[in-house]
């Protein structure tokens, strides 16, 4: 059995999509080539915090940005970080919401003129939303809309069964593919993940690490 969705062709990674209004790292990471990572889960998640490292794929050379979840806080929270160790975006755990809801917030505007958030500080620094990410219920799909309204759909692609992949289209066309690549408790779990020219390959780094937690919430919630 197979989703109906189609895995993401290599034709599809030719097409450049429009460029984002900002991107969360734009010296070391411009929207404008493709990437090709792995995202790998921190052994003992309730130690790390939910942390994950990446790495590009050939070669296993640590990517610009990686993952470092807050162990023992009172919400949900991890924080994307760049090679020097510093915060660019924070994701946190929307509560009061019909579906299981994040946000992601940047250090810096998405767009011109915007306001930061009220009551969301990272360190005493203002903080400015950037994509809110929800888990569709009763559905195996994801969402994550930046607040331009440009709307990315994660879905699942391939077999149902085994180990999954899932496509990312940004307003309905493919923009990144996700192949899992390793569940377990002795390595954690790892993803394949590339990213088509035109997509802000951090915020996707993003979008995937709020993908694995809510899966997360929805085992516990079903446990």
């Amino acid at each position: 059995m197979k989703h109906s969705t189609p895995i993401p062709t290599d034709g599809d990674f030719n097409y450049e999509h429009p460029a984002p209004q900002n991107v969360l790292c734009p010296d070391s990471l411009p929207a404008d080539k493709i990437y090709h990572i792995v995202m790998k889960e921190k052994l003992w998640r309730s130690w790390s915090g939910d942390s994950y490292g990446v790495a590009y794929l050939e070669g296993e050379k640590p990517f610009e940005v990686d993952v470092k979840g807050q162990s023992l806080s009172l919400r949900d929270k991890m924080m994307l970080r760049n090679q020097d160790g510093e915060v660019v975006a924070v994701m946190l755990h929307m509560f009061m919401e019909w579906e299981n809801t994040y946000k992601i917030y940047g250090l810096k505007p998405y767009m011109e003129g915007q306001e930061p958030s009220k009551n969301r500080t990272h360190e005493d620094q203002p903080l400015y939303e950037w994509a809110k990410c929800k888990d569709k219920f009763m559905s195996v799909k994801k969402s994550m809309k930046t607040i331009d309204g440009v709307k990315y759909v994660m879905d699942g692609v391939g077999p149902i069964f085994g180990y999954r992949q899932m496509r990312i289209a940004r307003d309905d066309v493919p923009a990144v593919h996700c192949k899992e690549l390793n569940i377990g408790i002795f390595k954690g779990n790892q993803w394949e993940v590339r990213i088509g020219p035109g997509i802000d390959p951090a915020l996707i780094v993003a979008f995937m690490a709020v993908m694995d937690e809510m899966n997360e919430d929805a085992k516990k919630g079903a446990s």
